[in-house]
């Protein structure tokens, strides 16, 4: 698959999710942005000597920032842009390897794919994440400069 036909699919795949779950039409588009942009942050870390885990963390981070940042913008619940936006990311065809192993009786390859699998999946996890506390403790911080000074 090369790049371009990667950003489309991740496009496609994360609109496509928008619609299944009933995300405004107004904000389609936005969602299959954010998408779009995780997956080339996944894409292009590698490039740099990141492994998969650390690229799925980073790039579910970008993610959940593109996401928080669009909910303000667009004024609407940012599950719309994060639940969309990591599609691209979620590691299915290594969780369906991980299963095929193992019905193949191929046990230790099975349960190096299903660690993988899981650190992956705890990865996107935490990425969400911190992309909503780099955000919260943002809005706190541009509060707690607007708050009137005690003397």
């Amino acid at each position: 698959m090369t790049w371009w036909q990667g950003l489309g699919l991740s496009l496609v795949s994360a609109v496509a999710y928008g619609l299944l779950f009933n995300v405004p039409v107004r904000a389609l588009l936005a969602g299959g942005l954010a998408g779009m942009t995780g997956w080339i942050v996944f894409y292009l870390l590698p490039f740099w000597g990141a492994e998969v885990t650390l690229s799925t963390f980073l790039a579910a981070t970008t993610v959940s920032l593109l996401s928080q940042l669009l909910s303000i913008y667009l004024r609407v619940p940012s599950t719309n842009f994060s639940v969309a936006g990591i599609i691209p990311l979620v590691p299915g065809s290594m969780a369906y390897k991980a299963m095929l192993a193992f019905v193949n009786g191929e046990y230790i390859h099975g349960i190096t794919l299903a660690t993988k699998t899981s650190m992956v999946a705890g990865a996107i996890a935490s990425g969400l994440i911190l992309g909503i506390s780099c955000v919260t403790v943002w809005k706190g911080a541009r509060y707690a400069d607007k708050r009137p000074k005690a003397h």
